[in-house]
């Protein structure tokens, strides 16, 4: 690890600014009625429309710098609980030992393009909205606005798949064995237990339903064992997957099991987790998949090193602005807008978006924020807007290896179809190598991440 990355780490694991909880945007459900005791003005009241958008990252940051560019007349601030945006595309790789990946690779300030374009950046926490005063409540006093947009991203949501937990059980499986798909500390914890691991099982577990980034854990499996491969670890990596097959870009990542490290991964296609010994390091868990019996087969596996990653759930942000939501809790939106369907005036962006056809990435919610500052110029200056004729895309590219870089992609077009978005996926086969993974793809991501940084901070 280089030196500076060393003193991040460090800061971090003493409980510096980026101490992630599940909601990083939020710190309760309060309702509106109980936070009347937050009477003080964040900001000073302004005479020009001011946009307000909560969740500094891929598509938050992209609305503030495009909004700015587009509409300068406009007052835009950004509220985020973190100091810093750190990227989760890339972490992954760090995680493999990738070389050209470090902690500065994905660690930015927010404060350098908010000064270049003209908007603010807050750190603080959002602990309430109501959308009928058209009001944000954070732990430094309120903040009105014009329009509202929500990118707050994800929330954990350990309850819903461990029901018999208890709040410190849960404590635990966030300390011992962290999810790290929330950008923040949890990150550089599973960096530090995989930099201690000596031998014995990695075991990553791909949760149930909706959750950030379907391809991560799989890419992150390969990573794991790129890992142990370059250093020679007596150690395995044990995917326990909800789903019967990779979920995303499912022939390459099986290409990638069977080519790459037939002897380092073993995938165990439908799971259901049951239970953790955090004391004895277990992991319990009914495994349906080929050689299971008509009823399934428990079984119990150690692991020196746990990446539990659990059912995820949009956050609870959303809830605060009291707006129709989908089961998951991402907002129902008016097709093909980011405009929630209770509230016109509030948009959302992101991981919280609710169309189906959405994949969660970086590159999407890039995409949303590009497309939803547009509309909001547009409303600004009273000018029309055709939203259909402007739909997001996306591409996701996931690291196989090093030595040489390998890794694979897939692309996305939307379109609008009978009222409805749709999504087409396209994953790229070499006919002459008989692959999915390759050198130039991997060079592709790299210059993809540099492309995407330039679009939003530069």
């Amino acid at each position: 690890m280089h030196r500076r990355d060393f003193l991040k780490l460090s800061a971090l694991a003493a409980g510096g600014p980026l101490a992630a909880s599940s909601a990083p945007c939020a710190a309760s459900n309060d309702t509106p009625a109980s936070l009347a005791r937050i009477d003080r003005a964040m900001l000073p009241p302004v005479t020009r429309p001011r946009i307000v958008i909560v969740g500094g990252g891929f598509g938050g940051l992209t609305v503030a710098k495009k909004l700015r560019i587009a509409a300068p007349e406009c007052d835009v601030v950004v509220l985020d609980k973190n100091d810093l945006f750190i990227t989760g595309p890339m972490y992954n790789l760090m995680l493999g030992g990738i070389d050209r990946v470090t902690l500065s690779t994905i660690t930015h300030d927010r404060m350098l393009p908010a000064a270049r374009y003209g908007y603010r950046c807050v750190t603080t926490e959002v602990v309430g909205i109501d959308r009928h005063k058209k009001r944000v409540y954070t732990a430094r006093g309120y903040l009105d606005y014009t329009f509202l947009v929500l990118s707050p991203g994800i929330a954990y949501d350990y309850p819903k798949m461990f029901p018999k937990w208890s709040g410190e059980k849960i404590r635990q499986a966030r300390e011992r064995a962290p999810a790290a798909l929330i950008p923040g500390s949890e990150f550089l914890t599973l960096l530090a237990q995989l930099k201690q691991l000596e031998k014995g099982n990695v075991i990553i577990t791909v949760p149930m339903g909706k959750y950030r980034c379907p391809p991560a854990p799989y890419e992150r499996a390969c990573m794991f064992a790129n890992y142990i491969r370059r250093h020679r670890l007596d150690a395995k990596v044990l995917i326990l997957d909800s789903y019967d097959e990779p979920v995303s870009k499912t022939a390459a990542f099986k290409e990638a099991f069977s080519q790459v490290y037939p002897d380092i991964i073993e995938y165990y296609p439908s799971c259901i987790v049951n239970d953790v010994d955090f004391e004895r390091q277990t992991i319990r868990f009914d495994y349906w998949g080929p050689g299971s019996g008509d009823d399934g087969t428990p079984m119990e596996k150690s692991y020196a090193l746990l990446n539990l990653i659990p059912n995820n759930r949009a956050n609870p942000v959303i809830a605060m602005a009291g707006i129709k939501t989908l089961p998951w809790g991402s907002a129902v939106l008016k097709t093909p807008t980011y405009q929630s369907v209770t509230d016109p005036d509030i948009y959302v962006i992101g991981d919280c978006a609710g169309y189906e056809a959405f994949p969660e990435s970086g590159q999407m919610a890039n995409s949303m924020g590009t497309i939803c500052a547009g509309h909001i110029a547009l409303r600004l200056q009273r000018k029309p807007f055709d939203p259909a004729k402007d739909l997001p895309g996306n591409i996701c590219i996931s690291m196989i290896r090093s030595d040489p870089d390998e890794a694979i992609s897939e692309s996305h077009s939307i379109h609008l179809e009978n009222g409805k978005l749709v999504a087409e996926g396209y994953i790229p086969y070499d006919r002459t190598t008989h692959r999915y993974r390759s050198r130039a793809i991997a060079d592709m991501l790299f210059r993809w991440y540099d492309g995407i940084m330039e679009d939003i901070l530069g």
